[in-house]
């Protein structure tokens, strides 16, 4: 009967912001918890940004999470970036061939567990990222003629 009681009512979130402020200052909060919090037009705009980039964030990611949708490609993305049509050749190879064969599929896992040190070496050292454009570059090749095959 309680936990239904707790259900009904409508819970209030504590946001981090929050959090940290009391740490700060308690009085402050419970002021603000009494009055109001008051802001400048300025700060309130910026706090309504705010939300919407965090909502538009949050809807993107179950969004990505209902569909399936593996954005994963990390060398890819340190190299060309996000939206590359290099990144996305990669992703729908990986998608389209590499996943439907055991073989792919541990490729795919044994990438998943060193790429990111693979772009943490990039990222530490820059001359590097020119070779290793220029080799997945010829992949893409490849990739291109694989995927441009029928069947």
């Amino acid at each position: 009967m309680r936990l239904r009681r707790r259900r009904n009512q409508r819970e209030r979130f504590v946001s981090a912001k929050d959090l940290a402020e009391m740490g700060f200052c308690e009085k402050r909060v419970l002021l603000a918890h009494l009055h109001g919090q008051r802001m400048t037009p300025e700060q309130q705009r910026s706090a309504e940004r705010g939300r919407r980039a965090h909502e538009r964030y949050y809807r993107e990611g179950l969004s990505a999470v209902a569909s399936g949708a593996d954005r994963r490609c990390f060398v890819a993305t340190c190299l060309f970036g996000e939206e590359a049509w290099q990144t996305n050749v990669l992703r729908r190879y990986r998608d389209e061939v590499l996943l439907h064969r055991r073989i792919g599929r541990r490729a795919v896992a044994a990438y998943y567990w060193c790429a990111p040190r693979v772009c943490d070496v990039l990222a530490r050292l820059p001359w590097l990222q020119r070779p290793v454009r220029a080799l997945i570059e010829v992949l893409l090749i490849a990739v291109r003629r694989r995927l441009e095959r029928p069947g």
